[in-house]
């Protein structure tokens, strides 16, 4: 395993473990329970017996690698007027990219020492449960926010895994015990939608992270609770004691190529093309441009952005999409209306 480790970072992958195929039947009640509740995620595949069975993603697969990438870099700050925040996790370069190759450097080491001769890289584009194999492997904890912990990066990870054709040896656990043993649930509480609700469960309808990559209209009952988020959520790994020590990555590749943020105006602004050009790089480009220009109109109304009036009303006229629109529109009487009015 000490090999595997060093030919794994060496290969650009800052954690790995190894973990079995059997069907992770444990999980089949939860996940139906989810369904059931209607709180289970729209970007996960609907079949669960899919989900929860390894070899039917890749027959061959007798091993699973396991594997984290650190992505913190600098820190936040507070989002300037004008402007909206997104998540740490997209300011770089796609992490699907980097993952993969770096899984693909990995795999020469592979064929060499194990004999490796077909394989899977998996990286958000399989129906796995990505996190729930990282706890599987020992390579990560589950917290109470649903994120994975792996030490010493705290939440701030990407996961992925190597399905390989041959028996590797399981690993032992490095991660052990809860990550934040001293914590009076801080993420629960400071979740801005009540998504969190309870240790290790969550509404994915209300997870702020998901409603910014969801197409279709926002809800309007959560708007004002987006605050200045302009995609992602990232407040219950912020607020988590755990990671307050975090290591920060070693990856030029999670240094900002857009965010900590984005200047709200110029995004409504931009066309398909000039979009592609600054965000193509991105893990924000696979959406569109329609989805952040109709979370930058919710954010300028939660501003009060009355500098943003005249392009408003510019959107809502003219923009093509019928969900922006109407998120220009609401944003407008927002901003019109006066801040003591119910509703406002």
């Amino acid at each position: 395993m000490d090999k595997l480790r060093r030919a794994a970072w060496e290969a650009g992958l800052d954690a790995v473990s190894v973990t079995h195929v059997k069907p992770q039947t444990y999980l089949k009640e939860f996940m139906q329970e989810a369904q059931d509740e209607g709180r289970y995620s729209q970007f996960a595949a609907p079949d669960i017996d899919l989900r929860i069975t390894p070899t039917k993603a890749f027959p061959k697969a007798k091993s699973i690698i396991t594997a984290a990438v650190a992505y913190r870099t600098v820190d936040p700050g507070t989002a300037p007027k004008m402007h909206g925040t997104i998540s740490r996790s997209a300011w770089g370069r796609d992490y699907h990219k980097v993952l993969k190759e770096a899984f693909t450097r990995l795999i020469t080491f592979l064929q060499e020492e194990y004999g490796v001769r077909e394989w899977l890289i998996a990286v958000d584009d399989t129906p796995l449960v990505e996190r729930a194999l990282s706890a599987q492997s020992g390579l990560a904890i589950i917290g109470p926010n649903c994120a994975a912990y792996v030490q010493p990066y705290g939440s701030w990870v990407f996961l992925g895994e190597l399905l390989v054709d041959v028996e590797l040896e399981p690993s032992s656990p490095e991660n052990t015990g809860p990550p934040c043993d001293k914590c009076d649930l801080r993420c629960v509480k400071a979740c801005p939608t009540n998504a969190l609700i309870g240790p290790g469960l969550i509404d994915a309808r209300r997870c702020l992270s998901y409603l910014t990559q969801k197409t279709g209209t926002f809800p309007e009952e959560l708007r004002d609770r987006l605050g200045s988020r302009l995609w992602g959520c990232d407040t219950c790994q912020h607020v988590c004691p755990a990671n307050r020590a975090a290591q920060k990555s070693r990856h030029s590749d999670f240094e900002p190529i857009v965010g900590p943020h984005f200047p709200l105006m110029e995004l409504l602004g931009l066309t398909k093309n000039e979009y592609q050009q600054i965000f193509g790089e991105t893990s924000i480009a696979w959406r569109g441009k329609n989805v952040l220009q109709r979370n930058a109109c919710i954010v300028l109304g939660n501003q009060r952005a009355e500098e943003a009036l005249p392009l408003l009303k510019q959107t809502a006229a003219g923009h093509p999409s019928e969900v922006v629109r109407e998120a220009a529109q609401w944003a407008i009487k927002r901003i019109t209306r006066p801040s003591n009015v119910p509703g406002a």
